[in-house]
């Protein structure tokens, strides 16, 4: 079963938007995935980004977001 969900949202420069969402049992490989997803987030070239590492029940453990709007 899966316990744990990256979820990821962009908002694109050309008006479109984006989102991912990966799912893992354990809280150590989603917490893995979390930081990865955010590294990548730190300098892209979308307007918004943002990472957040959730429960199965919806409780959001960790979230952020990066803004880029001068890209």
């Amino acid at each position: 079963m899966y316990n744990y969900f990256v979820v990821r949202f962009t908002n694109r420069t050309d008006g479109t938007s984006g989102n991912s969402v990966k799912a893992y049992e354990s809280e150590a490989e989603a917490i893995k995935e979390f930081f990865r997803q955010a590294g990548q987030a730190v300098d892209t070239t979308h307007l918004t980004d943002s990472v957040s590492l959730l429960t199965k029940e919806g409780f959001e453990m960790r979230h952020e977001v990066f803004m880029h709007e001068g890209s």
